[in-house]
């Protein structure tokens, strides 16, 4: 065996150079596949499938011929559109993949999935941040919430908002429960530009509720599982979601931490200290150890501050 160990160890690093059948090869076959599938006579929504494997694989080149001719084909088709968006977004053209999201929602009763407009709606929120076009940015948010068909929950924000005043963070979850997390994203982006733009109260309003939709859902979560579950303050709330992995993902994914240490600051903001103090305390306490809300947070501890205001006129 040892005499042969030498060539087995030349065969061994070969192959692992030179497989058989590497991802390069596939890709290469891939890419001849979908170059030939866009000039033939496939249905289109294959050929919609082929421009998205060409995204995928980072031949955004390929991509663009293929949903070319998916218009080409079909004159209106919003979701080529889209995928055009995207790969201008990728390559940096702003402009050009802001033109194409709203192409794409001029039809948006097209769309395969009627509620992506809702997604195209916040890509183009994110080019108008990108591109410090602040006035679209926030009016293509409201656009958003303005999808939302929740009857009277504006009366709620503020009998949330008084209540967390008055009474403390505490006492208004105790009072109030609401779960709807569907506009949460949009709330929360127009709440802390509400506070980056001076206008506080607007901020805490908009904030409010997906703080109280996502601990809503957790405490239902938690309640299902043990019946005899039960709330006895805030901060043992988030504690007990955070023993459960799949809360403890869902408020991540929801930036959770984030729209509480926003809160906070607009609540400072506006004079009301102790409160905020008692939420960036949550923020320190529970949030992933190095992550930019709890230091954030240890600073407003130690030395609240205001951030500056940013202009908003554009």
């Amino acid at each position: 065996m040892k005499k042969y160990l030498p060539l087995l160890i030349v065969i061994f690093i070969f192959f692992s150079v030179n497989p058989i059948y590497s991802q390069n090869d596939a890709e290469a076959e891939l890419i001849e596949q979908i170059e030939s599938s866009y000039q033939s006579d496939e249905p289109t929504w294959l050929l919609m499938e082929r421009g998205k494997q060409a995204y995928d694989i980072g031949e955004y080149g390929l991509a663009s011929r293929v949903f070319r001719e998916v218009l080409n084909r079909e004159k209106v088709y919003p979701d080529a559109e889209v995928w055009l968006a995207y790969i201008f977004e990728e390559e940096g053209e702003y402009l050009l993949a802001e033109k194409q999201y709203i192409r794409a929602l001029e039809n948006s009763s097209e769309l395969y999935i009627i509620e992506d407009e809702i997604t195209i709606l916040y890509k183009l929120a994110e080019i108008y941040r990108k591109t410090d076009q602040w006035g679209l940015y926030e009016n293509t948010l409201l656009s958003i919430l303005d999808k939302d068909e929740s009857g009277g929950v504006l009366k709620l924000q503020y009998s949330m908002l008084d209540a967390l005043k008055d009474y403390g963070v505490d006492k208004m979850f105790e009072l109030y429960r609401y779960e709807n997390t569907k506009f949460g994203r949009a709330r929360i982006e127009l709440g802390i530009f509400y506070y980056q733009t001076g206008r506080y109260t607007e901020s805490q309003i908009n904030l409010i509720l997906p703080i109280i939709s996502e601990a809503t859902t957790g405490f239902n979560y938690i309640f299902n599982r043990t019946a005899d579950y039960d709330y006895y303050n805030f901060d043992l709330h988030i504690d007990n979601m955070l023993r459960y992995n799949t809360l403890s993902e869902f408020l991540t994914a929801n930036v959770f931490f984030k729209a509480v240490y926003y809160l906070a600051a607009s609540l400072y903001a506006d004079g009301y200290s102790d409160t905020a103090d008692s939420l960036w305390r949550i923020v320190y306490k529970y949030d992933e150890s190095g992550s930019t809300w709890k230091i954030r947070s240890a600073r407003q501890l130690r030395s609240p501050f205001i951030e500056p205001i940013i202009s908003h006129r554009t």
